[in-house]
């Protein structure tokens, strides 16, 4: 026993050596994730804010230097770099720092003209860098499904969990997942004849702009279970004169623009009361920025939908109160004149917003013969992204995907039925 108990502690005793020796050898180094980290500071020193054109490599590599806390550099440290805003690439994904501590990275820019964002990390420590995308080859346009070809089609909404849905004549249709096929929605109680604009409340109740000349129009809400009912069907009295969008407030109370009305109305989803919020000749698509202190919305030729005066379409926004009010009463322009038509817009999470125009107003006979989607940028820049041909499609409404649908893609929708996707790199603003 007491030669068992000898060997037991020598045993024990060499163990706490050769921890120890593997501690004091090999156990600080940070890129195993072992032991305590090394302290570093990683600085963008070159690349940063330059302009490049979308698709393309920018001209000068975006290098960073990696430095011990007591500012000597740091060598043989793993840097890893990643886009975050854009889409685009880069080579390599990491980098080992030089004898002065410093790695470069190429970046190819992604497609949309907007600011991209790149991540560089190392140790813990994070730099930053942006560059602006100019316009560049317009991306490709993936068909993502058909509705039926006799359909002139107007707008389309996404929900988490149950897919995607378009508005088509005399029905809602739902794709649940790409690849799937498109099923009519079953509704019990009022029907949908001719469907505009339509958006998801927070709830799961879905909203629809019913645009029909005969049964009537008005606001109708379909609940998750498929129950339709009117929910608004006019103004004091006078029904709608071609309501087109629906854009839902954080307050839960739904903003509709009824284009031949001259008027963006305040509906409450609880009892269809309903206000006017803004006058404005000819309004079309709505939007709300993030935090829902402004509603962004285009116009269209009323001279040419309704027969009234009108003046060419347009991009606006006014400031909403935190009471759901437009303060001040009157609109700011950010884009005027521009088109005959502007139609549906979104925004992406990083405030980029992505506007539908129709029949431009420069350009000669090619862009009277376009219907293509714009990207207006915070700082105030406006630039085309992609088009079709009038002969071909005319865009109507675009909203970014939810799961299982890319959350990082653009949806278009389009007269003939056709549902388009474009890749950003950027998700689109959460939906409520």
């Amino acid at each position: 026993m007491k030669k068992n108990s000898g060997v037991c502690v020598f045993f024990s005793l060499f163990l706490l050596q050769v921890a120890a020796l593997l501690f004091t050898c090999g156990c600080n180094d940070s890129d195993h994730g072992e032991g305590p980290e090394v302290d570093l500071v990683l600085e963008v020193i070159s690349g940063d804010n330059q302009t490049g054109q979308a698709n393309l490599p920018l001209a000068d590599p975006v290098t960073v230097a990696v430095r011990t806390v007591d500012g000597e550099p740091a060598q043989g440290v793993t840097v890893r770099f990643e886009v975050t805003a854009g889409g685009g690439s880069l080579s390599p994904a990491s980098e080992v720092t030089d004898d002065a501590g410093q790695a470069s990275v190429s970046w190819t820019l992604g497609s949309p003209p907007v600011w991209n964002r790149l991540e560089a990390e190392a140790g813990g420590s994070v730099g930053y860098a942006r560059a602006w995308a100019e316009p560049g080859v317009p991306p490709p346009l993936e068909l993502v499904c058909q509705a039926p070809a006799d359909s002139a089609s107007e707008d389309l909404a996404f929900r988490p969990g149950r897919g995607l849905f378009l508005g088509s004549p005399g029905a809602i249709l739902q794709l649940a997942a790409p690849g799937a096929g498109l099923v009519e929605l079953a509704l019990t109680g009022e029907q949908i004849s001719n469907p505009v604009g339509i958006v998801f409340g927070a709830a799961g109740d879905l909203y629809v702009c019913e645009n029909d000349t005969v049964s009537g129009t008005a606001v109708k809400q379909i609940t998750p279970s498929g129950v339709c009912s009117t929910l608004s069907s006019g103004f004091q009295g006078t029904p709608f004169s071609l309501p087109n969008s629906i854009a839902l407030h954080g307050s839960g109370d739904l903003y509709l623009s009824v284009t031949c009305d001259g008027r963006i109305y305040r509906i409450s989803s609880q009892d269809g009361s309903t206000s006017v919020f803004l006058s404005v000749s000819g309004p079309n698509g709505l939007a709300f920025n993030a935090d829902d202190s402004y509603l962004y919305f285009t116009t269209e030729h009323a001279g040419l939908f309704c027969g009234q005066p009108g003046l060419p379409g347009g991009l606006y926004r006014v400031a909403v109160s935190p009471e759901g009010e437009a303060d001040p009463i009157e609109p700011e322009p950010l884009v005027e004149g521009f088109a005959l038509a502007g139609d549906g817009l979104v925004f992406d999470g990083e405030g980029n917003l992505y506007v539908v125009f129709t029949v431009l107003g420069d350009g000669g006979l090619g862009a009277l013969l376009t219907s293509a989607v714009f990207v207006y940028t915070e700082d105030g820049r406006f630039n085309r992204y992609f088009s079709v041909s009038l002969l071909g499609d005319i865009l109507t409404n675009i909203e970014f995907g939810v799961a299982p649908f890319d959350p990082s893609s653009l949806y278009t929708y389009g007269f003939t039925g056709r549902v388009y996707r474009v890749e950003t790199g950027i998700p689109g603003l959460a939906l409520p």
